[in-house]
Order: C-alpha cells, then structure tokens, then sequence
C-alpha cells in the first residue's frame, strides 16, 4: 500500500508518539474515477469481539471479515452457527465497536484500551491480514458505535479531508470529549492540557446538546465523516428515545455528517421485545420507515436528503452456550447496495451520501434500477428531477432476484419455510414536498399526510424476466405537485395472518421470554425467531424527487 501514514500536528509529545502508529485505511488505493461506477454491497454497523458485549471467541477480527467477505469460511467453527452459501461477498465493511471502554485485542486476547487505542490495534491487523494476500480490492474501515449524550446509538466514522488515513487522533479527541462510558484511566496522555477539562460521566450521559455538539465538531473538523444513528426508535417512551426533532437538528447542524439513519436495524435475531430489541418494528423495519406517512416521509416532505440503510449490528447469531441469539453474521441477512464511483472509502461514503441506494433482508432482491423520466431528463435515488407542471413522467423499476437466500434452520425442527426467493409485490409510496418546516414544529410535526402508496405492482406488471434475468415495470404519472417517490418489496401477500394487513406491515411477533428455559425450549425460540425473519422479508429504496416546474403566462 502506498498511502502515507500521516499524524495530525500535536502540542504534546506524547500524543505525537501515540500517533506514529496510525495506519493507512485498508483499501487498494486508485484514484482513478470510474465515469459509470458500479452497484458496491455493504454495511456499517458490525462489531468484534473488541466490543465488551461480543465476547464469544469466535468472534474474532478475522473471523467478523471472512464472513462479509466470504473467505476462509472453514475456520468459523460449528458454534458460530452461520449460514454463509448464497449471496455474494461485500465489497466494503465500516467496523463499529463501542466508543467505550475496549476489553480484548483483535484476536480476542485480553487487553485493556480505550477505544482509539483498540483501533490502532484493529487496524494494524487488517494490514497484517490484507499483506497476507486477503481481502484483495475490498474497503474496510475503523469507526465505531456511539453512545449518543441524551439519545441512543450512532455509527460513526471521522475520515481526514487531507488523508486516508484513519486519523487517530481525532478519534482519541472525541472519546475524551463525548465519551462518557470509556473511563479516565483509559487515558494515559495530556489530554487536558491539550483539550480541556473532561465532564463527568453524569454530567455528559442526559445532556442531548453535547450531542449536538459533538455533530458541529465533526462537521467543524472532519466534514468527510458521517453519524448516523442506529435503531432510532429502540427507546420510545424511554431514556434514550430518538425523535423526529433530534434528526431534524442533527441534519439541520451537518446535513453531509448525519444524512440518514439505520430504518432496517439489524440484531434481528434478538429475543428482548423483538427483532433489534424493538418494540415498534414491522416486517423488521424501524416504524420510523416502515409507516407510511410517519416519521421517514415527514423528514423528506420537508425535501429533506436523509436515506435509510439497513445493517447487521453483528454481535454474535447464537452463543456458544445455547441461550442467547442476537443478529446474523455480515453478508448473511441484510445488505445496502451502494452506487459508488470510485475505487476508495471515501468514494462508497460519497455513495452513501449521494442516496443512490436500498436496502434488502433476506437477499429479496440482488438488483434495483429505478428511475423517474421526462422529457430528455432523469433523475435516480437521491436525485431530483424538473418537470413541467401537467405532463407526464415515466417511473421505470427494473429488479432482479436471486433463486435462494440463506435461510438454514437453527436446529432440526419441522418447517415450512424455504430458502427459495420471490417478490410477491412492489409499493410505489409518493408524500408531497412542502418545504422545510419552522423550527417551533420540529417536535410536533410528526407524519405526512399526503403519503400514500400510489400503485402497488405485482407479477401481472412485470411478467417475465429478459434475458439478464430483469423484470421490468413502467408507469406513468402526471406531475401535479413538487413531491417524492419511493419504492418498498416483500414476498409476503398483502393479508398474511400475523405479517400484514392490507399490505401494510405489522407489528412483529415476538418470541420473548420470562423465566428458566430447558434447552429444548431455547432451541424451539431460536428456530421460531429465525423462520419469522425469513417469512418476512422486505427491500426499501431511497427516494427520489420530482420538481413541478410552472408554466409561465405568456404575454
């Protein structure tokens, strides 16, 4: 690799020492552009077992990367339960441990950091493991979960402007300054002298505008970088709870930083409320997207470029010890496809932020081309296209889907699900775009009314593939009103007893539990947990944005 190893101008020797062994991002660099980009698979929410909650041993740094990349699967042990044979590899991989205190190295040995620290360590090891001839041409890179002050999780990952390097220092300035659960012994240099007094954990944990803050210090310093908050409406009714008004604020504050949210969580394999530790989840996905008309469509009738992304918040599928399941491996269950015009990191963020994405459970689909025409002109996800007022655009929705997806039960047990894929339909959602609102509604100002799903689409629409193994749909529509477009999928039908209802997702059933469990009866909640994941299957796709353009009298 010929990137430069680069540490940021410090006024304390020791923080200078400590950034000598900053590592260069594990990427191939090329900075040569692609003009037609291609479609990248991915995630950003995955631990190790350098987070305290992901302890088993298979757990490994190797072990996290064979699966998302689908190499050397043989040395994943029985245990570690993954089911790994269809689907292709990812292509690029944002590591996300805990911003707290970090308890193992890379290989699961024992050893005592701060989370910076852990990330010199995790990333040294992906430059062993990739100079060892793995993971050839993939993108991975260090950032991390945050405990947001006031609110819950957000993946983050700060990127140098100047560099590709992983510029540790500034991840060691944001855990002194907005980490309040890595403890003061975990830090060894000046960091007082160099960044002011730290607040005590209870003075930092309830404060939601040190939140904030830390947002503007990103975009400040590191505006390359992105927050993106996980699980948003795990902690409704609680401490914790994410509201529309916190996203509005954080967009409002870096609208390139905090420009989306995880609205498919993974962890769906947990048994706490339900898939992600969720109450408020349908088909899996956050309510916040999964409502028509809520929270995601209130966020973009403001035109607001705020996407969803699905990931797997990997800790481990089922312990070692039969008890406990929490999410599936990466590349198992979930993925975001990415269009990305570029060979490094930084390119696949750009992607992200661009909006040219969805996001797919179960392997539903392995390609999505959707796009909104008129006249001469087009726009895709994330994009916006002018249209004259009255006339008429063409929605065209090309998919394509694999023959079979992962599914394997846990255990012996009589099942009638498959691993067999088919789309059952395709919603076409629209909202109205009326303008970004006052800042005295960011609170109260909760759905969009006018969203609705304007066509649902079946295989009486899409017929039969072409010879690419595409199935094609078109539709036209007037331009009446400034307004989005969106896509959702599900194999279910419209009114499957339990799933949905009308075609619109509901609650999931849950498969918690109170009490002592026999064996037998862990086993029974693992497999039922696991066949409702793969009898409720969805894609969600961004949106795209349709511009009235009025007609002006003539005179």
């Amino acid at each position: 690799m010929k990137n430069k190893l680069k540490s940021l101008i410090c006024g304390s020797l020791a923080v200078i020492t400590l950034s000598q062994s900053i590592m260069a991002v594990s990427a191939e660099p090329n900075k040569h552009k692609r003009d037609d980009g291609r479609w990248m698979t991915g995630e950003y929410h995955v631990h190790t077992v350098q987070s305290n909650d992901a302890s088993e041993s298979f757990m490994n740094l190797e072990n996290v990367l064979n699966a998302a990349f689908r190499e050397n699967l043989d040395q994943l042990p029985p245990g570690s339960v993954a089911s790994l044979t269809y689907g292709d590899p990812f292509d690029f991989l944002v590591l996300t441990d805990h911003l707290r205190n970090s308890p193992r190295d890379p290989d699961g040995n024992d050893k005592s950091t701060a989370r910076w620290e852990a990330i010199q360590d995790q990333q040294a090891k992906i430059d062993e493991l990739k100079a060892s001839g793995k993971y050839a041409g993939k993108l991975i890179y260090p950032g991390f979960e945050w405990d947001m002050m006031g609110l819950d999780h957000a993946s983050v990952a700060i990127m140098d402007s100047k560099s590709d390097s992983v510029p540790i220092d500034a991840i060691h300035e944001f855990e002194w300054k907005y980490s309040y659960d890595t403890s003061a012994d975990r830090f060894h240099a000046n960091e007082t002298e160099l960044w002011g007094a730290r607040p005590t954990k209870d003075e930092l944990k309830p404060n939601k505008e040190k939140t904030f803050e830390a947002i503007q210090w990103l975009k400040d310093n590191y505006p390359d970088s992105f927050a993106l908050p996980n699980h948003p409406s795990r902690h409704n009714g609680g401490d914790g709870e994410v509201t529309i008004e916190d996203l509005r604020k954080m967009n409002d504050i870096a609208p390139n930083i905090a420009f989306g949210m995880e609205g498919m969580p993974g962890n769906q394999m947990a048994a706490s409320h339900n898939r992600a530790e969720m109450s408020d989840i349908y088909g899996g996905v956050d309510a916040m997207v999964a409502q028509v008309g809520g929270v995601w469509d209130a966020l973009l009738g403001e035109g607001r470029h705020f996407w969803n992304f699905s990931n797997s918040d990997f800790h481990f599928k089922v312990s070692s010890n039969r008890q406990y399941s929490s999410g599936y491996w990466p590349s198992e269950y979930s993925r975001n496809y990415t269009w990305v015009e570029g060979d490094d990191f930084k390119d696949v963020v750009e992607g992200m932020r661009s909006g040219k994405s969805f996001s797919v459970y179960g392997d539903l689909i392995n390609a999505l081309d959707f796009t909104v025409k008129s006249k001469n002109k087009k726009a895709e996800m994330g994009e916006h296209l002018q249209a004259d007022d009255g006339k008429k655009t063409t929605i065209s929705i090309r998919f394509k889907s694999p023959e079979y997806n992962n599914y394997v039960p846990i255990s012996d047990h009589e099942t009638s699900v498959t691993n067999k894929v088919k789309v059952d339909h395709i919603d076409l959602i629209s909202g109205e775009v009326t303008g970004k609102i006052d800042e005295s509604q960011y609170a109260s100002n909760k759905t969009n009314d006018t969203t609705k799903v304007v066509k649902r689409f079946t295989k009486d629409d899409w017929g039969k593939p072409d010879k690419n193994g595409y199935y094609t749909i078109t539709y036209k529509v007037k331009a009446d009103k400034d307004r989005y477009y969106r896509l959702r999928g599900t194999n279910l039908g419209t009114d499957v007893e339990g799933y949905t209802s009308n075609g619109e997702p509901l609650k999931d059933q849950s498969f918690d539990y109170e009490g002592t469990q026999t064996p037998e009866q862990h086993e029974e909640r693992f497999n039922n947990i696991n066949d409702r994941n793969y009898t409720s299957m969805w894609f969600y796709s961004n949106p795209i944005f349709v511009d009235v353009v009025e007609k002006k009298n003539a005179h």
